[in-house]
């Protein structure tokens, strides 16, 4: 940390204009879901699944000996693969035979179908100060100490479930071979684990050349600097380092 902090020193620093007036140390809370979601598996529709579709939608047929003559298939394999199908909502059986669903139809024209997978489980950050959802995996930050104060201006969050669901579908999309994909349909569980802490460094800084004070948090979890926090600090305490500066030079 006290690497970190002389860095992030000398880069404000590196500006002759900008002089630090104050320097604090403190943590961020950020709470831990563990979250669970059903997933399936997206494939390329192979050909004789295709063939097969292509058959229910012109014609009418209620046995798969029929298709395995036609299609010189097994007619086990074919019964497995009309189960599947059936299962999965592609097709269902009519008084004139196999007749494609809406879900077939479009699966057709798009060549692709789903197969079921087990469910999942990860762990989804959330910072009220931001209003921000992470996957925690993207966060390899340690715990802040014990010791150090909790950010000044804390803001009371709520659990959005609607947003998490947004975030696996938007970032939980696992390309896998060329013909395979892993893709979130909806969220089982959510279950609030722990408040973790997470370091920040502020500095209250001042230009002398454009006569304007400003603020920089450098935030640990994401490596970077915090705009959102720095925007909370200045529109409530810009004031005050105006005013405290004129009565220090009175």
């Amino acid at each position: 940390m006290d690497n970190l902090r002389t860095e992030l020193r000398a880069t404000i620093t590196s500006n002759p204009d900008v002089s630090i007036v104050n320097e604090q140390l403190w943590k961020l809370p950020i709470v831990l879901y563990d979250v669970g979601f059903d997933q399936v598996k997206r494939l390329k529709m192979d050909i004789l699944m295709k063939m097969l579709l292509l058959a229910f939608q012109e014609a009418d047929i209620r046995r798969a000996a029929n298709l395995s003559e036609m299609l010189f298939v097994e007619e086990l394999f074919i019964s497995d693969l009309i189960y599947k199908m059936q299962r999965i909502g592609l097709i269902r059986l009519e008084k004139t035979g196999y007749k494609l669903t809406p879900k077939g139809h479009d699966y057709l024209e798009k060549g692709i179908f789903d197969e079921e997978m087990e469910g999942g489980q990860t762990v989804i950050s959330y910072s009220a100060i931001h209003d921000e959802y992470r996957l925690a995996r993207e966060d390899s930050s340690e715990e802040a100490d014990e010791a150090l104060g909790i950010y000044r201006y804390p803001i009371k969050g709520s659990l959005n479930k609607d947003r998490i669901e947004q975030l696996l579908f938007k970032e939980g999309v696992n390309t896998g071979e060329e013909s395979f994909q892993t893709i979130i349909t909806g969220i089982t569980s959510c279950i609030e684990q722990k408040t973790k802490y997470i370091s920040c460094v502020e500095f209250q800084l001042y230009d002398d050349k454009q006569d304007i004070f400003f603020s920089r948090v450098w935030n640990l979890m994401t490596s970077s600097w915090d705009e959102v926090i720095e925007k909370q600090i200045e529109a409530r305490e810009l004031v005050k380092w105006r005013r405290a500066m004129e009565e220090q030079n009175v």
